[in-house]
């Protein structure tokens, strides 16, 4: 039952990050293209993992499917983390300090890509892949929740960069929380972080869906509007 519910919600997802990429297609694209990209590459995952576990018939615990899905989960924590830096980068548009706010968090991002190697042994095992991406999905909660601060407190409030931000914070602190919990359970048990990461990522999807979806028409005024006026 729980294994259906899984895979319903794969589809779920799947089915609205391609309405998501055709509403992000009409404009927006050009405003978020790290946004964009890390759709793309979701969805590209996802075909490659499902090709590999069903129609190759790899096995989800042999050497290479393992090396292939923690590659694409790093790929996409990078992505997500990067969309985090770039909206900071963004919100600072106009402001004096705007200059100084690159330089930091280019800093930041390098700190990022050294942390795993300092922080964690056996570097490109499991553990290691499990670790980099909750810290990576942990910094971007963080980072997001700098960038949030920054929005609200900006005179200019932009609606949808806010909207956008509030579905990138679900997305990271739920894969966060997901990836901190693999530490504590036991395998059998897996199932609980990684439903509670699709869900997240769904609420996210979600959230960008309500964000960028289009305006809706204003009705036209009748042809004899104007002579009865």
């Amino acid at each position: 039952m729980v294994l259906y519910i899984y895979h319903s919600l794969i589809i779920v997802s799947t089915v609205v990050q391609l309405v998501l990429l055709i509403f992000l297609l009409q404009g927006p694209f050009r405003k978020f293209p790290v946004l964009f990209i890390y759709l793309v590459a979701d969805l590209a995952s996802t075909v490659v993992e499902t090709l590999a576990d069903s129609f190759y018939n790899v096995g989800r615990e042999s050497p290479f499917y393992l090396l292939l899905f923690w590659s694409d989960e790093i790929a996409l924590d990078l992505l997500l983390f990067l969309l985090v830096i770039v909206l900071t980068y963004q919100a600072t548009e106009g402001s004096p300090v705007r200059a100084m706010t690159g330089r930091l968090l280019g800093g930041v991002v390098l700190a990022v890509l050294l942390l795993p190697f300092v922080l964690f042994p056996r570097p490109f095992t499991s553990p290691w892949f499990n670790s980099t991406s909750e810290l990576l999905n942990f910094g971007g909660a963080i980072m997001n929740l700098f960038l949030w601060t920054a929005l609200i407190g900006s005179r200019r409030r932009d609606q949808l960069l806010l909207t956008v931000s509030a579905g990138l914070g679900v997305v990271v602190t739920g894969a966060a929380i997901s990836f901190g919990l693999r530490h504590l359970i036991t395998q059998r048990e897996l199932w609980i972080p990684n439903m509670f990461l699709l869900l997240t990522h769904l609420t996210g999807l979600a959230i960008w869906c309500w964000a960028f979806r289009p305006a809706a028409k204003k009705p036209s005024a009748p042809p004899d509007a104007v002579t009865n006026l």
